[in-house]
């Protein structure tokens, strides 16, 4: 990094551009994360609007995966791991003591890098989080749930003839989308993708990115991505990273053609990342 950007980044201003949204499904507020004694995230303010995809940027562990992984307690799961500030869902606080973390993954999905499919059939795949919060009262409610998700993950048509199949037969791009399908079957309200589509091939990401789009419509999506061009897109707002501090974030168009920040400017144009 250049002293003049080194300069930038240490003269960094608390507001970083449209970290606010009018209409927030959640609100990160000075969020800390520790791994033992160091420090992973700085201070991060955001929100995540209803009806909208905000994609994080940045380059290799610069701390967005780990961010992304608050907003569902997901980093409980890492003894050494610490969270300060805080996040609302709807307003209420995520890390509160009565907030069950199971409950909350029903509410707040989550999506990773590489397909995992229960080794259970299709069918079940999706069942699965329904059956276990209680959403179906019976087997035809529960065929209703799995085939809306089937169909809401676009993945119905192909698989409709072999529902007592394996998830792992799928293609990757299938079962990614098995997966997405897993993921809405209990009817959460905010999906969270950790690079959906690093290892798909180009046709399955293309596929991933219409339904990130469809999806929308009923969701608040926050992706992880390396890929600024899939940034540009599937996002309406994107946040750039970088050392752990959110250095801007903003509506997409503006910062992928006029960032604010010379650390922005700098990644999207390739000096680093």
């Amino acid at each position: 990094m250049s002293s003049a950007a080194e300069k930038a980044f240490e003269e960094l201003k608390e507001t970083v551009g449209r970290v606010t949204v009018d209409n927030p499904k959640m609100q990160a507020k000075n969020v800390d994360v520790f791994y033992g004694d160091k420090q992973a995230i700085f201070d991060v303010t955001c929100d995540i609007g209803k009806n909208e995809v905000i994609a994080m940027i940045g380059p290799s562990g610069c701390g967005k995966s780990t961010f992304l992984r608050c907003m569902n307690r997901m980093n409980d799961t890492i003894p050494s791991c610490r969270v300060g500030g805080d996040i609302l869902l709807e307003g209420d606080s995520l890390y509160s003591s009565s907030v069950d973390p199971v409950m909350l993954r029903a509410r707040v999905g989550m999506v990773f890098q590489k397909p995992n499919p229960f080794a259970k059939s299709i069918y079940d795949n999706v069942a699965y989080g329904p059956r276990i919060h209680g959403l179906a009262n019976n087997r035809a409610e529960l065929d209703d749930i799995v085939e809306s998700s089937l169909q809401r993950a676009g993945l119905f048509d192909e698989v409709k003839d072999r529902l007592n199949a394996p998830g792992t037969s799928l293609s990757g791009g299938q079962q990614q989308r098995l997966c997405i399908a897993r993921t809405i079957a209990v009817n959460p309200e905010v999906i969270l993708m950790d690079e959906p589509c690093s290892a798909l091939d180009p046709i399955a990401t293309a596929r991933i990115e219409e339904l990130i789009d469809e999806l929308r419509e009923n969701y608040a999506i926050a992706i992880v991505t390396h890929s600024m061009q899939q940034a540009a897109r599937v996002s309406q707002r994107t946040a750039y990273f970088h050392l752990g501090k959110l250095v801007e974030v903003g509506e997409t168009k503006t910062i992928f053609t006029n960032p604010t920040h010379e650390l922005t400017e700098n990644y999207i144009t390739g000096r680093f990342g």
